[in-house]
């Protein structure tokens, strides 16, 4: 019982691993994407029921990929996951069209 829950500690440590690390990409990719410039951001209050992909697929332009606006949210706020507390101001990308 003890190796299964060992190999099920392993893999969830390995998944986590993986997931940080691609999101440390996505961020660097949309940092250098922005030419290492600050990326222009306006404030947004977090409200009942908003999640980091619900907030991102409001402010993403038409055809771009949604994880980079999310992990753009996350580095811009220092947010490790994505946990939201309602009533949270967050700083998120400008879209052209803000």
């Amino acid at each position: 019982m003890t190796s299964q829950r060992t190999t099920s500690v392993r893999a969830l440590v390995i998944i986590s691993t993986t997931v940080a690390a691609f999101v440390l990409l996505l961020a660097t990719a949309v940092h250098a994407m922005a030419g290492g410039a600050p990326v222009p951001a306006v404030d947004y209050r977090v409200h009942p029921g908003d999640t980091l992909w619900s907030i991102a697929a409001e402010n993403t332009e038409s055809g771009e990929d949604l994880r980079a606006t999310i992990a753009a949210i996350q580095s811009m706020n220092g947010l490790d996951g994505a946990v939201l507390q309602i009533g949270q101001t967050l700083q998120i990308p400008a879209t052209a069209g803000a």
